[in-house]
């Protein structure tokens, strides 16, 4: 599996593990020294946590929050550096957010920065979550 791949699957493991509420196997993506930053669409300030436990505290949240959470995953670019040791990358994701009959659906822009852990594995080294829209739909539920 070459780069491309590997950063696809990478990215696509972060909404697995948020919509199966695996705080596990999420904190397990990111480099124990990664920044996730949150960013609001009324560009207020950022919401930062750090390091790979803290982060991994996330899908607990959203399962506390909401009854359930679906996040798809659109267009994914990525640079990989000359040495093969970082990259850069971004995509796009519409993430619904199911609770007390109303899906919050947020449309997201993720930029990353990505590095490889200690086996030579891509891991997030930052992720910016750029929240641009939110709207909230009845489920009909």
């Amino acid at each position: 599996m070459g780069d491309d791949d590997e950063l696809r699957a990478l990215v696509t493991a972060y909404a697995v593990a948020a919509d199966a509420g695996d705080g596990r196997a999420f904190g397990a993506l990111f480099l124990p020294d990664a920044r996730l930053t949150t960013w609001p669409p009324d560009g207020g300030p950022g919401n930062p946590r750090f390091g790979a436990e803290h982060i991994a505290a996330i899908p607990a949240a959203l399962a506390g929050r909401y009854e359930r959470t679906d996040h798809r995953v659109g267009d994914h670019r990525v640079v990989v550096a000359g040495d093969g040791r970082t990259a850069l990358g971004n995509l796009t994701c519409e993430a619904h957010h199911l609770a007390g009959g109303i899906d919050r659906v947020l449309t997201i822009r993720y930029d990353d920065n990505y590095g490889r852990d200690e086996h030579g594995a891509w891991r997030f080294a930052t992720r910016d979550v750029h929240v641009l829209a939110i709207d909230e739909r009845p489920t009909g539920t």
